[in-house]
């Protein structure tokens, strides 16, 4: 009898989905199985880009530097298998990236660059896949997916095809939402009110790249963007550089200056905090160096889950205090190093790891009177009560704030205290997500953990190249950018002036009408919001339920430590494993990109529900159970 070939599918494939297909072909090429596989990979747009689009404009930037990421394993990743080797972005672009960029290691390459690694990886994946399984690439959208009695799947595409499988990967990436209440009455507003003014406009950012969204905003228009960003920041390029404005640096002062084409809107950025996030200091740390954990080590995760049930921990109260104390540790040794040499800073690391907190205070204030104490308070909300006495007042704080920013930006990660302080939420990502992921924290501190610390951490941790700081100073200086609301700013529709109405509850006498309103933002995974068919059909079948902590819905679907999908039976699915953001929730913090020689969670995650994909392909139970395509085979034979 000829040997069944077993299924294997990927439902997305951006950058989570090609981690996926990156361990299969390991797999497939190590000669891991004798079985025979079929791959069917499952996306509508270009392989590997995912929401990387490599047709968007240059000036659209990554906020990570170039050697820092990568599409393949390496030996520090745990359980990886066999390894491929393979290029990081930066290895990839030297000899592969065509434009007239100088590049380095550090060089924050353009998106569409990435989008260009991505589907690279991708051919370079098939050529090897295909010479030991057979591969379908499937340009289309899934739209449903049924469990059949055998525990495989029936795939349905939008092009009416149907695929069979006996394994599955949702690896879908960034969702795109149904309009919210807020978005709703704005967009009522928007149509009532557009005859009124041609320019009126809502719009909310998604996944796309943000510079076709922007396109129909005329010269004459004013823009308020809400949300200081990332998203925001790339609104601000797209209608600046983007409709032909030019940065110019002046030779003499070394200022940077903006020069207007007179096609840009006039803009406006506001928030609830005020503040734009910080900028990403100079990289002085390479390619893998990373800030190693004294107080939140892995040795008081797992003390923590040997005593602590899931649900039980206070992030606040048991996790917190130890990040502040690793921030603090960092920003100490920093000080102590400019100060006083590496030699003592060798020597302070050693006496106050060993200290609890009073006493290490004790010991900085004895030896290192000079050094100012390290201030979670003061990064966290650094607007002093002055700065709100008038919008000039508060205007004038905002640019020394911006400015004292770039200065600590251009003295590096390492070398700024403060900047090697903000790194470490960076850095300890890793081990945040040991202690807080599957719901270990309880509902309410969960609720807290994500309106109060992960919005101050992004602001801190994940801002833009300071390039784009810098741009932002000269836009105020220049008089094209109003970002001096200060917070509490808001939006409010005004249906006698046919605009939306900035206003600040901090400066009341601050003001600014806009015929256009972004909503610079995200989209956070939701399953009930997502507009996915293929999401609405899986929650209506049950096949998929959202994430829930005690009752509180977080985000993101279900899925259990080994990542596989938790239906609403809440009996996991053993052959099907969700990856990246549409587990954003059970997980934390998947946006991010791998990143080589660091053990990168991303990488971990396909690692290790990869090889135990193999492990059940390879198990001896294999033999006995019916492949994916013999069940089809027996079907349509029954219709004989």
């Amino acid at each position: 009898m000829q040997q069944a070939t077993l299924a294997i599918a990927i439902i997305g494939m951006g950058p989570r989905g090609l981690n996926v297909l990156e361990r299969i072909t390991a797999y497939a090429c190590d000669q891991k199985t004798d079985k025979k596989i079929a791959v069917h990979l499952i996306d509508p747009g270009v392989p590997g880009e995912g929401i990387h689009h490599s047709s968007q404009p240059d000036y659209l930037q990554l906020n990570t530097v170039a050697s820092q990421i990568t599409l393949f394993m390496d030996p520090t990743v745990a359980d990886a298998g066999p390894l491929i080797e393979g290029p990081s972005l930066y290895a990839w672009a030297v000899g592969n990236w065509k434009h007239p960029l100088p590049l380095g290691p550090d060089t924050y390459l353009p998106r569409s660059a990435f989008g260009e690694y991505l589907n690279w990886v991708f051919k370079f994946l098939l050529t090897r896949l295909e010479q030991h399984c057979d591969v379908h690439l499937h340009t289309c959208t899934a739209t449903d997916i049924e469990q059949t009695a055998t525990q495989s799947f029936v795939i349905q595409t939008a092009h009416g095809k149907t695929i069979n499988a006996d394994y599955l990967f949702l690896t879908t990436g960034h969702s795109e939402n149904h309009p919210d209440a807020l978005d709703i009455d704005r967009r009522a507003f928007v149509a009532t009110h557009r005859f009124n003014n041609a320019n009126l406009r809502y719009i909310v950012t998604g996944p796309l790249p943000i510079h076709k969204q922007l396109d129909e905003i005329a010269p004459d228009a004013s823009v308020a963007i809400e949300g200081m960003g990332l998203t925001a920041i790339d609104a601000i390029t797209a209608l600046t550089v983007g409709r032909g404005g030019r940065f110019e640096r002046d030779e003499t002062t070394g200022v940077l200056n903006y020069q207007p084409s007179g096609a840009e809107p006039s803009l406006a950025l506001f928030s609830r905090s005020g503040i734009p996030f910080a900028a990403r200091a100079v990289n002085q740390k390479g390619v893998s160096g990373q800030y190693q954990a004294r107080f939140l080590t892995l040795e008081r995760i797992n003390q923590w889950k040997q005593t602590h049930k899931p649900g039980e921990l206070d992030f606040h109260g048991h996790i917190f205090p130890l990040i502040l104390r690793d921030m603090a540790h960092a920003y100490y040794l920093s000080h102590a190093t400019r100060l006083h040499g590496s030699s003592f800073a060798e020597l302070l690391d050693a006496t106050l790891v060993h200290l609890e907190t009073p006493a290490a205070e004790n010991v900085l204030r004895q030896c290192c009177p000079q050094i100012p104490p390290f201030s979670w308070d003061k990064m966290a909300n650094p607007i002093s009560r002055n700065a709100l006495a008038s919008k000039e007042h508060f205007h004038q704080w905002l640019t020394d704030y911006l400015e004292q920013d770039l200065a600590e930006a251009r003295n590096g990660n390492c070398e700024s205290p403060i900047k090697a302080a903000c790194d470490v939420l960076r850095d300890l990502r890793d081990n945040l997500r040991r202690v807080v992921d599957f719901g270990a924290l309880s509902a309410s501190s969960h609720k807290r953990f994500m309106n109060e610390f992960i919005p101050v951490m992004n602001r801190l941790a994940v801002g833009p190249p300071l390039q784009r700081t810098e741009e932002m100073l000269a836009l105020i200086r220049a008089g094209n950018l109003m970002a001096s609301f200060g917070p509490g700013a808001r939006a409010s529709m005004d249906g006698a002036s046919y605009s939306f109405t900035i206003n600040s509850t901090s400066l009341p006498e601050r003001e600014f009408r806009a015929d256009v309103l972004i909503r610079a933002r995200v989209p956070q995974s939701s399953p009930n919001q997502d507009k996915s068919p293929l999401l609405y059909r899986l929650l209506e079948r049950g096949l998929v339920r959202p994430f829930t902590n005690q009752g509180m819905e977080v985000s993101g679907i279900d899925v259990d430590e080994g990542l596989h999908i938790v239906p609403l039976s809440g009996k996991p699915l053993s052959n099907a494993w969700a990856l990246g953001t549409v587990c954003e929730g059970a997980k934390f913090y998947t946006y991010i990109v791998p990143r080589p020689f660091v053990n990168s969670t991303a990488l971990v995650d396909a690692g290790r529900s990869v090889g135990e994909l193999f492990r059940q392909i390879n198990a001896p139970h294999m033999a006995k159970r019916p492949a994916a395509c013999v069940v089809e085979a027996s079907r349509s034979l029954a219709h004989l």
